[in-house]
């Protein structure tokens, strides 16, 4: 599901169920900010907890020896931080 398809979804639903006057660029425009936030709060460390979702957290993995498939050569894999997801119990079951 792209970004697009969630924000039209989350505009279905504000129409059909709530009955929401709202346009479906500024659904967009929440959408992106909201990814936006999560984004920047990782960039800088943070943890990001969404409740009965999950929680990124940014982990920074150790430097390693490598292979070079091609050249056969041992190659140095410098350290760099990656985005881990852990899912809450309740994601967990569905």
């Amino acid at each position: 599901m792209t970004k697009k398809e969630i924000a039209e979804e989350i505009y279905d639903r504000l129409i059909k169920d709530y009955n929401v006057k709202i346009r479906k660029k500024e659904v967009y425009n929440l959408v992106s900010e909201v990814f936006t936030i999560i984004q920047e709060c990782l960039l800088r460390g943070e943890k990001v907890k969404i409740s009965g979702f999950g929680t990124f957290i940014v982990k920074t993995r150790k430097p390693k020896k490598g292979m070079n498939i091609k050249k056969r050569e041992i190659v140095e894999v410098p350290e760099r931080k990656i985005v881990l997801f852990k899912p809450s119990k309740n994601f967990i079951k569905l």
